[in-house]
């Protein structure tokens, strides 16, 4: 089990996470979703053991990760911009994790290779992002951890190879009982994989619940106004979210229940129809129904 337990951690006496509890279980994907700078990277580098929390603690079955070169070796990392030795190239790199990680299986990171395609003879300075971040993602994997923390791990990748790398995460979570905590900007990537979310508010647990869940908190409607809408749609509350093309009115609401769907037909909606709602749609909503969203 993976633990951040109260955690604490600020830059000049300033704190950016502020008292966060998460746990992650073997074999489960919890994804972790915020605004630009909520928090998540800096939250991802205590959970990988790269900062010292300023306060509280992360724990690998019960033992601290910070400083612990043994828990580390259980996890993997995958940072948003990955550095390694320049230089090298993509085989002496290999070599290098062959090295370092008794665990490192060579034989998986050449059949990911056959998927990713990438020039082992390239020296590391010379590839694109995306390929540094297939790099880092293949290397990390094969260390064969119990645990991968992956922070951005799409940045740079085209729509092929995300649909290639979120296969191969499901399939190593699945075959290895691997547990993931994954920061991601791509909410349609982790709609598709994740189980658990945690949604960050200026460095504090906003939300924290299973996919399900949280999808289940708001609904989305279509809803179906003949002669067009009066005025009291616009003032009823439980709507978060309104827009309309025409008689169909798409709304996204808190509460939904049969005390609302009569509330709407009795203000001339001939038909109410729910429809799903994506991570992203839900996650756009909750932040402009704070009125504190900005570009």
């Amino acid at each position: 089990m993976l633990e951040i337990k109260d955690l604490w951690k600020g830059y000049d006496k300033n704190p950016v996470i502020k008292g966060v509890d998460i746990t992650v279980d073997r074999g489960e994907i919890h994804g972790l979703i915020g605004e630009n700078s909520a928090g998540k990277t800096t939250l991802i580098k205590c959970a990988a053991g790269i900062y010292m929390a300023d306060k509280g603690e992360v724990l690998f079955d019960g033992e601290a990760v910070f400083d612990n070169p043994k828990v580390k070796e259980r996890i993997g990392y995958v940072a948003d911009y990955s550095e390694y030795i320049s230089f090298y190239n993509v085989r002496r790199m290999v070599k290098m994790y062959e090295i370092f990680y008794p665990l490192f299986n060579t034989e998986k990171f050449n059949e990911f290779n056959e998927i990713f395609k990438l020039p082992v003879n390239r020296r590391i300075y010379a590839l694109s992002k995306g390929q540094r971040m297939r790099l880092a993602f293949m290397l990390e994997t094969c260390k064969e951890p119990d645990y991968l923390i992956l922070d951005e791990p799409t940045s740079g990748l085209d729509p092929i190879a995300k649909t290639r790398f979120f296969e191969l995460l499901i399939n190593e979570v699945e075959q290895r009982d691997m547990g993931v905590l994954i920061s991601s900007h791509n909410l349609e990537g982790l709609e598709r994989i994740c189980d658990y979310v945690t949604m960050l508010k200026a460095g504090e647990v906003e939300r924290q619940m299973s996919m399900e869940d949280m999808k289940e908190e708001l609904t989305k409607l279509n809803v179906v106004f003949e002669g067009g809408a009066g005025k009291a749609l616009y003032e009823m509350p439980e709507i978060l979210s309104l827009s309309n093309v025409g008689s169909i009115y798409t709304l996204v609401v808190r509460g939904f229940d049969e005390g609302l769907i009569n509330k709407l037909k009795k203000n001339g909606a001939s038909l109410v129809e729910p429809v799903d709602i994506s991570l992203e749609e839900l996650f756009v909503v909750l932040n402009e129904s704070r009125g504190d969203y900005n570009e």
